[in-house]
């Protein structure tokens, strides 16, 4: 018995997918399903390295996350106000604007921050936002459609729209992020307002 034992631990080290084990739960780092604070119910409570407690209440929390929402949501009505406008490379006035080129009009309209005029360097501005996290307002970008790398970029508008400058052919327009092309070439989300 002692020799079947040995034997079977022999071949359990050397062959490790021989034995059957318990399948691992997978953790992500972010998941939907991750603890997240409710901003609804009564104040948060964060603890300093130094053990002394601070204390935010959410009343706060949800005035800035209101205003920024307010901010988003008038760069959305902005950007809508092009809608129709014809595609003109390098453009960025009523006359003609491109996917870049309709960020920094609506930002230019607004007076908010100065912004980079190329979708590459908008790209590595702001803060990344996960796709499950997108607000109004929020910038989407593309990469590999007119060139290598980060090419397009777009306004999210909510329910999976965004606006953007399509090209020639349809000029400033809405479309859907849930398109195979634009699938297939989502590169991620940024916030900058």
């Amino acid at each position: 018995m002692k020799k079947v034992a040995a034997l079977f631990t022999c071949i359990h080290l050397a062959i490790p997918g021989l034995c059957w084990a318990a399948p691992r739960k997978h953790h992500p780092w972010f998941s939907a399903s991750s603890p997240r604070q409710d901003v609804s119910r009564g104040p948060v409570a964060l603890t300093k390295d130094t053990g002394s407690r601070l204390t935010i209440r959410r009343d706060d929390v949800q005035e800035r996350v209101a205003g920024n929402e307010g901010k988003g949501r008038q760069v959305v009505q902005q950007a809508l106000r092009y809608k129709g406008t014809r595609y003109q490379y390098g453009g960025t006035t009523k006359r003609g604007l491109d996917c870049s080129g309709l960020v920094a009009r609506v930002w230019a309209d607004l007076k908010l921050k100065k912004i980079p005029r190329v979708s590459s360097a908008l790209y590595h501005s702001g803060e990344p936002v996960h796709l499950a996290e997108l607000r109004p307002g929020d910038l989407v970008f593309f990469r590999n459609t007119s060139k290598r790398g980060i090419s397009h970029v777009g306004v999210y508008t909510g329910k999976n729209k965004f606006i953007h400058a399509a090209g020639r052919h349809k000029g400033v327009t809405i479309a859907t992020l849930s398109d195979p092309y634009y699938q297939l070439h989502y590169a991620g989300a940024r916030r900058l307002y």
